[in-house]
């Protein structure tokens, strides 16, 4: 995942998430169950990684959050 922030008045983000073509073979294999915990850990790693401040700013629902 890479996250960059511009320097103009706009602030342009761009995130990239990039998975191997086996990574999403394996994802589309998976039970439902087992792709909603695979999300819920993505969305855990991504919190701890970048914070909610940072997430904030490409998504609302992270506003306020510390």
């Amino acid at each position: 995942m890479g996250v960059k922030v511009g320097e103009d008045s706009k602030e342009h983000i761009d995130i990239v998430y990039t998975f191997t073509k086996e990574k999403l073979e394996e994802f589309k294999d998976m039970s439902v169950r087992q792709r909603l915990q695979w999300l819920e850990e993505a969305n855990l790693f991504i919190n701890k990684t970048i914070g909610f401040k940072k997430r904030a700013i490409t998504d609302a629902r992270f506003e306020g959050l510390e």
